[in-house]
C-alpha cells in the first residue's frame, strides 16, 4: 500500500526531548549507542541524528530502543506525540485543499458563506452522531452551494439591469418585490432543464403567482422582468456555464460601488469575551470573600453573582457616575423578582458602591471592544 506524504517527522522537539531524557541518564551518545545494541565506529550518530530532528519517519522500534536505554518511557514525550495524533488526517487535509480551491476566486461574502455551509455539515454530522460524507460528496455540496450563490447574486444584478435598462421606476419596495418574484422565476428555470423541459410552462405559471404585498407591482414590470431573466437564462444554459465551475466576469470578484466588506473579528471578540469572563469571575471571587456576604445561605449567593455580572453590564455600557447607569443600580435593587427571592435593596446598594468601582479599575487590562460594543475603559458614554 502507497505510504502517504503526510507521515510522522521527527522534528526538533522531540529531539530537544530525547535529549534531555539522555543527559537525565546521564549518558554520551557513544553509551547510549552501546546500551541501544547498537556497535562500531560511528554508531553515536543515529543518536545525534534523532536529537536534531534529521531522521525521517522514525519508527516506533528506535524510539523505544532510545527510550529504554535511557530508562525512560513513552510518557515522557507522550505530548509531543499527541499534538501530532490531534492534527487533520490525511483525508481532512486533502478534503480542505480541495474546499479551498472551490473558494479561492469567490468573493468574500460568498467564500464566508460557503465556509458556512461546510461547517454546517459536520456540526450536523457531530449532533446525529453520523460520519462526515465522503470528502468528495462534501467538495460537491460546496461547488454546488457556491455556484448557487454565485448565480443567485448575479440574478440581482440582471434584475437592477433590466430596471435600469427599461426604465421602470418601481420604487425600493416595489423592487424588493420583483427581487422575489425573480428567485422564484429563476429557480423555475433551473428546475425545467434537459429532459424536463416540458414542465417549463407549468412551474413558470406557478411562479407567476402573486404573493402578499406584490399586487401592487405593476404587471409590465413583472413581464419585463420574466422576459429578461428567460433570455439570460437562455444565454447562459446554451454557453454551458450554469454546471460548470464559476467563471467570474471582469470586476465581478470586487464589491461594486467600492464597497469594502468588513475583516472577521470573530476570534478577536472571542478572545475578547473570554478575558472578560475570567475578569468577571475574579471580582465575584473577592466579593465572596466580603463580610456583607458572610452568613447568607450558600444556596442563594447565585443571586448575588447575577448582580455582580449585571453590575458589570451597566458598568461596560455606561460611566459609573453617569445618570443611567444609576438609574439601572436602583432598578437592580428594587426588582420586584429577585427581592421575593431573598436579594435585600439595601445590600444591592452596598455592593453596587463597593464592585463598580472594582470593576471599572479591572476591565482596564481589556481594551476596547473589537466590535465597538462595549464603552472604552476610562472614557464616559
Amino acid at each position: 500500500m502507497k505510504r502517504p506524504k503526510d507521515r510522522y517527522d521527527c522534528d526538533e522537539e522531540l529531539g530537544k526531548r530525547l535529549r534531555e531524557c539522555r543527559l537525565k541518564a546521564g549518558l554520551t551518545q557513544q553509551k547510549l549507542a552501546t546500551a541501544m545494541g547498537r556497535q562500531g565506529k560511528g554508531s553515536h550518530h543515529v543518536a545525534g541524528r534523532l536529537e536534531r530532528g534529521e531522521v525521517p519517519n522514525p519508527g516506533v522500534g528506535l524510539l523505544a530502543d532510545y527510550l529504554r536505554a535511557c530508562r525512560a518511557g513513552f510518557a515522557d514525550i507522550q505530548d509531543v506525540l499527541d499534538r501530532y495524533t490531534a492534527k487533520q488526517t490525511v483525508v481532512e487535509v486533502e478534503t480542505s485543499k480541495a474546499l479551498a480551491k472551490v473558494r479561492e476566486f469567490l468573493p468574500a461574502k460568498i467564500d464566508r458563506a460557503v465556509e458556512r455551509f461546510d461547517r454546517g455539515i459536520r456540526r450536523r454530522a457531530e449532533e446525529k452522531h453520523e460520519p462526515l460524507p465522503l470528502p468528495q460528496e462534501r467538495v460537491r455540496r460546496a461547488r454546488s452551494f457556491a455556484l448557487s450563490q454565485v448565480w443567485a447574486r448575479r440574478v440581482r444584478r440582471r434584475v437592477v439591469d433590466i430596471i435600469e435598462t427599461e426604465h421602470l421606476r418601481p420604487g425600493p419596495d416595489n423592487e424588493r418585490y420583483l427581487q422575489s418574484y425573480a428567485v422564484r422565476v429563476w429557480s423555475a428555470l433551473n428546475r425545467s432543464r434537459g429532459r424536463r423541459a416540458g414542465k417549463r410552462p407549468a412551474l413558470l405559471e406557478q411562479a407567476a403567482r402573486l404573493r402578499a404585498g406584490e399586487e401592487a407591482v405593476r404587471p409590465e414590470h413583472l413581464q419585463a422582468v420574466r422576459d429578461g431573466l428567460i433570455e439570460f437564462f437562455g444565454q447562459a444554459e446554451m454557453a454551458g456555464q450554469l454546471d460548470v465551475a464559476p467563471q467570474f466576469e471582469p470586476g465581478e470578484t470586487q464589491p461594486r460601488y467600492g464597497f469594502q466588506p468588513k475583516p472577521d473579528r470573530r476570534p478577536e471578540r472571542d478572545a475578547w469575551d473570554k478575558a472578560r469572563a475570567a475578569l468577571v469571575e475574579e471580582l465575584w471571587q473577592e466579593v465572596s470573600r466580603l463580610p456583607e456576604l458572610a452568613g447568607l445561605d450558600p444556596r442563594r449567593l447565585q443571586l448575588w453573582r447575577s448582580l455582580v455580572r449585571q453590575l458589570c453590564s451597566a458598568v461596560d455600557h455606561h460611566a459609573p457616575e453617569s445618570d443611567e447607569c444609576k438609574r439601572q443600580v436602583e432598578a437592580m435593587a428594587t426588582d420586584e423578582y429577585y427581592s421575593a427571592r431573598g436579594r435585600a435593596p439595601a445590600l444591592v446598594r452596598r455592593l453596587a458602591v463597593i464592585v463598580i468601582p472594582r470593576w471599572e479599575e479591572l476591565r482596564q487590562s481589556l481594551g476596547p471592544h473589537p466590535l465597538g460594543r462595549a464603552r472604552p475603559p476610562g472614557q464616559p458614554k
